[in-house]
């Protein structure tokens, strides 16, 4: 299995059209004939004015097969790529190996945290046991850990529901549970990238 991880950056002051399509066009057109649609967030820490979202597919051969499939079906053409693209200015793709199934975290999560781990060459499979394995504070919902295939080989991505931003802080840097787990692990990380993510209505997890 592998999961695609998109995300577009949107132009400022039209994020609420990009969103009106998405939430309209996307799943009516697609389904799950296309790939399954596992997550839909849009960023609220980090860099704004962006959507996140992740698709599983069996492998990448099924993905080129799909996306070509995709491309030719021209109500997903006209009805939402025509009004789609000119919000957008940039799209990044990542192609990414889940380590877990993705966790049933219930509903009412307020926000995501999706971290992006950068690790020395050949140190991705430590670094995503220890991650895998990071102390997280009672309320806290690990939704899943990847190890990303491209763009960026040697990093792991983890997503983790939180139902306040104060349980949040109960897990900020700075607290001993975190500061033990980063120094214990620090020959293993080169850097830590942090966004906070808001689920939107089609999102399958909520």
């Amino acid at each position: 299995m592998i999961h695609e991880y998109r995300t577009y950056t949107i132009t400022p002051g039209e994020l609420h059209l990009y969103l009106a399509l998405a939430e309209t066009r996307v799943q009516p057109t697609r389904q799950d004939r296309y790939g399954r649609l596992a997550a839909f967030w849009t960023s609220e820490f980090g860099v704004l004015n962006q959507v996140h979202h992740i698709w599983e597919y069996e492998s990448i051969d099924q993905r080129q097969a799909l996306r070509r499939e995709l491309s030719q079906n021209q109500t997903w053409c006209d009805d939402f790529l025509a009004g789609a693209w000119p919000t957008m200015q940039r799209q990044e793709v990542r192609f990414m190996l889940p380590q877990m199934p993705l966790a049933d975290v219930g509903v009412g999560n307020v926000f995501y945290e999706r971290r992006i781990y950068r690790c020395p060459a050949g140190k991705f499979a430590a670094l995503c046991a220890a991650v895998m394995a990071r102390p997280r504070n009672a309320q806290a919902r690990l939704l899943g850990v990847w190890i990303s295939e491209t763009p960026q080989p040697n990093e792991i991505v983890e997503i983790v529901a939180y139902p306040g931003f104060g349980e949040r802080l109960a897990d900020a840097t700075t607290t001993a549970p975190q500061r033990e787990w980063l120094h214990t692990h620090k020959l293993l990380l080169q850097e830590i990238e942090s966004t906070v993510l808001l689920p939107i209505g089609i999102s399958p997890v909520q």
